[in-house]
């Protein structure tokens, strides 16, 4: 169980890298619906 938590802090981590290093907002945009999908898979599959 514990390794679903350090999945999802690793990709906070690479989210915010990426967000403070991307310029446009439609890469932000992608970036932020990729990271809600995968906390979103985690919670669904394995929290629930």
């Amino acid at each position: 169980m514990e390794t679903h938590y350090i999945i999802a802090i690793i990709a906070i981590i690479i989210a915010i890298v990426l967000i403070k290093r991307l310029v446009g907002c439609m890469m932000r945009t992608v970036v932020t619906i990729v990271l809600l999908a995968i906390l979103a898979y985690l919670y669904y599959f394995h929290l629930t």
